[in-house]
């Protein structure tokens, strides 16, 4: 049985914001308490004037389903805290701040986004406030649907739907392939030129809950279109740029299906990357129909919000082009 080893545990556990904590109350107890009652019990660490702004930001549960500071303990059961940990005053400083230019595009029944690396899509476990997808609703006023989403790592262009109509269209689209979805990512060393189809199943990885493995049996079905856009040196050492095209939307499926062939994305803490603060793989474009405007969307992300390491590696092959995205 292969392990992670604790270089590889200590790279996974820094991308985390929080320290899990997990107690099963003792069903011999006889006394009910409320939520914030009992975590002031169990964590006498915790500044008990902070539990307010704890429950607010988010990150309790009780029997796996988010609890409030009255919500009333009835034993057994399980109780989980998600302890921030950075000082709670400081957390917003820990997640990308909500600009504008978020927002590239906007109808009424559809939208894209502009997500910044570091930035949830939707809530995790750990807190609720500062997601990609509460700061889009903000931006247009309304709540948003995600018919599809983006790891917290990975930049770039999130499609959203601000109608059910709508909604319901993208979901049917993308489980028929319909949303054409272009991502870049840079990996060291010299990538084949040929494109190609990664046809590898994805499954759980037994060493890490948040990790993903190509499993030979069970799993989920998983296809990753790649080519190679070009090939540069930098400081000695050989870079490729390419483009992935994922056809299945599986948790983690580029990075994994790269990693797979030893390519492992720049700066990815997960499959071996090589250390950079930024994962190297971003939502660089993307194109769909518009069933209610007859029309094809397709847009690429603008330069200004390109991150810095795909404006040098751009420079250095020459120029980008992603294929069949502008009509």
């Amino acid at each position: 049985m292969i392990l992670v080893t604790d270089i590889d545990r200590q790279r996974i556990e820094k991308t985390f914001h929080s320290k899990p904590w997990v107690f099963h109350v003792d069903p011999q107890e006889v006394n009910p308490e409320t939520c914030g009652e009992l975590l002031l019990r169990l964590l006498p660490h915790i500044d008990p004037a902070t539990w307010g702004r704890r429950f607010e930001l988010g990150g309790v549960y009780v029997a796996g389903r988010e609890a409030a500071v009255d919500t009333l303990i009835t034993s057994p059961c399980r109780l989980e805290y998600f302890e921030p940990l950075h000082p709670l005053e400081d957390v917003a400083a820990f997640y990308p701040p909500f600009v504008p230019e978020m927002v590239l595009y906007s109808d009424g029944d559809v939208g894209v986004g502009i997500k910044p690396p570091g930035l949830p899509t939707t809530a995790p476990r750990d807190q609720r406030l500062f997601t990609m997808q509460a700061y889009l609703g903000k931006a247009v006023g309304q709540p948003v649907h995600l018919p599809s989403r983006l790891d917290t790592a990975v930049s770039g262009l999130l499609l959203f739907s601000l109608s059910s109509r709508m909604n319901r269209y993208l979901q049917r689209a993308y489980d028929r392939r319909a949303v054409e979805k272009y991502y870049v990512a840079e990996v060291r060393g010299s990538f084949s030129d040929v494109t190609s189809d990664i046809r590898a199943r994805i499954g759980r990885d037994s060493r890490h809950p948040v990790l993903r493995q190509v499993v030979d049996n069970g799993g989920d079905e998983a296809v990753t279109r790649v080519t190679k856009l070009g090939e540069y040196v930098r400081s000695g050492n050989t870079y490729s740029l390419v483009q992935a095209e994922p056809l299945t939307g599986r948790t983690h499926q580029i990075r994994v299906h790269l990693a797979s062939l030893g390519f492992p994305i720049v700066g990815d803490p997960y499959y071996d990357g090589e250390e950079d603060p930024f994962l190297h793989l971003v939502s660089y474009a993307l194109r769909f129909h518009h069933p209610y405007q007859q029309k094809v969307v397709a847009l690429e992300l603008p330069v200004a919000s390109r991150p810095t390491w795909l404006e040098n590696a751009r420079e250095a092959i020459g120029g980008l082009v992603v294929k069949n995205v502008t009509e």
